[in-house]
């Protein structure tokens, strides 16, 4: 059958044959291959970040306590924070009296909320000056901000006055 047919024709119907059997064993065989390498190659890429994130997982969990510690603690209504700063100065302090104590002061901004305590305290001097180190040491739910020693004179006696302001910041995302 194929005796009548000449060389380069059977070269050619050989190499026709060829390419058609490379086509189909690269559809059927080869493309998936290539298909699952380069899949491979790029969940290998994402596990090896995942892996990187999660060791910076601990790290910022320990850079978000840190944080804590130095704005105020985050997570707090701002109401808890003012009766958390009047029952520390009156369980802690009872030698010193509250004076004043503000109201709320809320400061929206387009990345933040500041929220602002104001407490006025009258004591003597050690007595003001060990609330104050008390409040910046131990205190974990506000940061202060300000503090002012004044004193104000009633009739002819003069009152020691002690304005602390604390500040909590809350991102707004």
């Amino acid at each position: 059958m194929f005796d009548s047919y000449s060389y380069k024709k059977k070269c050619l119907a050989l190499g026709a044959i060829f390419i058609m059997l490379s086509v189909t064993a690269y559809k059927r065989s080869f493309k998936g291959l290539f298909d699952v390498v380069a899949e491979n190659q790029k969940l290998s890429t994402k596990s090896e970040e995942y892996g990187h994130k999660s060791k910076n997982y601990d790290i910022l969990i320990k850079d978000i306590t840190i944080l804590d510690n130095i704005i105020g603690k985050e997570g707090i209504t701002k109401e808890e924070v003012q009766q958390n700063i009047v029952s520390f100065t009156g369980s802690r302090h009872p030698e010193v009296s509250i004076n004043d104590l503000q109201p709320i002061h809320v400061f929206l901004d387009e990345n933040y909320r500041i929220i602002t305590n104001q407490l006025d305290l009258t004591g003597n001097t050690n007595q003001l000056l060990k609330v104050a180190y008390d409040f910046e040491r131990k205190f974990k739910f506000s940061r202060i901000v300000s503090m002012n020693f004044y004193t104000l004179k009633n009739n002819k006696t003069e009152v020691l006055h002690l304005k602390i302001i604390f500040q909590n910041y809350e991102n707004n995302k």
